[in-house]
């Protein structure tokens, strides 16, 4: 039998990008300068490649076979046993959008710079937990994904954390009509988020939402700074659904997007579009060492 085969997704650092590949001519200077943010996000991607060494170098010495992909733009062509990511959450949740069901053990990279929630492993646990997580000794949770539907057509990204329905400006108030259930309204917010169970503790939460378990069975929606003026009647302002629930948006401006997991993955919104947004029934992502978010 041929051994398991590992899939390591890792990302670039700041100081990666910024200065090796887009050579950032105001940043050079600022590291020339001994700036000292420079100088801390230098020492970062030091930490960083330290741990995507580690974490290849624990491969190889277990005899593992492995492929390497860089987080953005990632198209998985085979069937893996284990995918491991490397970085932070942000990598964890691009890794889990290409990846189905397949095992996730995250490896936090820098944790004394990442929260990364969703990682178990640093680079000093991780051969530990590697060869745990391949005798399928190593716990995991199965987190429940939201699915998309765009005038009528699902989406092919399943949402792990949260989106973020907004204008492509910022500072433009966003304008839509959203339904739940039998109710249906105008509303004018800076956006809308709409979340998983195990998207809670992050920026719904920021914006006065519900922290809910990961394992629940259920999903919340939240308007961010929802404008509420002479003329405003809202009364869907937040709260968590059931599975059965579905929440409906109909977007009213010339320009938006739905955000899906962070900046990386954006569909375009045009006036009229439809968003229909419920916990899919499949797919749930299968995240290994945290049982303490159970």
């Amino acid at each position: 039998m041929h051994p398991p085969r590992v899939l390591v997704v890792y990302k670039r650092s700041a100081y990666e990008h910024a200065l090796a590949e887009l050579r950032d001519a105001r940043l050079s200077r600022l590291l020339r300068r001994r700036h000292p943010d420079v100088l801390d996000m230098r020492r970062a991607h030091a930490v960083h490649a330290q741990a995507l060494a580690s974490v290849l170098a624990a491969l190889r010495q277990a005899g593992v076979p492995f492929d390497v992909a860089y987080r953005v733009g990632l198209r998985v062509r085979r069937r893996y046993a284990l995918v491991v990511s490397v970085g932070g959450d942000g990598t964890f949740l691009q890794a889990a959008h290409s990846v189905g069901e397949t095992p996730i053990l995250g490896v936090n990279s820098d944790p004394a710079r990442s929260e990364a929630v969703f990682c178990a492993a640093n680079r000093r646990t991780f051969p530990r937990l590697l060869q745990r997580a391949l005798r399928g000794r190593l716990p995991q949770l199965r987190l429940r994904r939201l699915e998309a539907r765009l005038n009528g057509r699902v989406l092919p990204q399943r949402v792990v954390n949260d989106i973020l329905i907004a204008h492509d400006d910022p500072a433009t108030m966003s304008r839509y009509r959203l339904r739940i259930g039998g109710r249906a309204e105008l509303q004018k917010s800076s956006g809308l988020w709409i979340a998983t169970a195990a998207g809670s503790s992050s920026a719904v939460l920021a914006a006065g939402g519900l922290r809910l378990p990961w394992r629940a069975p259920r999903f919340q929606y939240r308007p961010r700074e929802l404008y509420r003026g002479r003329l405003s009647r809202n009364r869907l302002l937040g709260g968590a659904l059931a599975p059965a629930q579905t929440v409906r948006l109909t977007w009213l401006m010339r320009r938006g997007s739905a955000f899906i997991d962070g900046s990386h993955l954006r569909v375009p919104l045009r006036y009229a579009d439809e968003l229909r947004i419920r916990l899919a029934g499949s797919h749930p992502v299968r995240v290994l060492g945290l049982t303490r978010r159970a």
